[in-house]
């Protein structure tokens, strides 16, 4: 099962940047591939992406439902969504920066390019609120 992690450093309050990663409303801010993301009255969040999910060579739109957990103490978010490649993943803020790792059962050419895509975007639109 291959895992991405891709961490970057953070200027600011660890604390008050967490609202942010942990409001679901805002997971397209930061993901790429991600266009629409609601979170469900059963603390489900349900997500649309473009992406290459059936790995065909053709990005296509997926909706799917994911569990999205928030544990404040830990500054911590954990996801994790069913189907045929176990995805699941966290992002987690530290004192120092913000960590995002990713599991899969499959090989994802340019995943890495893609986690590290995504925490500039964090990085970015969390110095636009400071």
């Amino acid at each position: 099962m291959p895992t991405y992690t891709a961490t970057r450093p953070l200027d600011g309050d660890a604390d008050e940047y967490f609202d942010y990663i942990a409001d679901p409303e805002n997971l397209p801010a930061y993901f790429p591939r991600m266009t629409e993301a609601h979170e469900l009255p059963d603390g489900k969040v349900e997500t649309t992406a473009h992406v290459d999910a059936d790995q065909d060579g053709t990005d296509e739109t997926v909706t799917s439902e994911a569990e999205f957990d928030v544990d404040r103490a830990a500054r911590e978010v954990t996801w994790s969504a069913p189907g045929p490649h176990d995805y699941h993943g966290s992002l987690k803020l530290t004192d120092d920066g913000v960590e995002l790792t990713i599991h899969t059962t499959s090989e994802f050419p340019g995943m890495q390019e893609a986690l590290d895509g995504s925490l500039a975007a964090i990085a970015e639109n969390l110095q636009k609120k400071a």
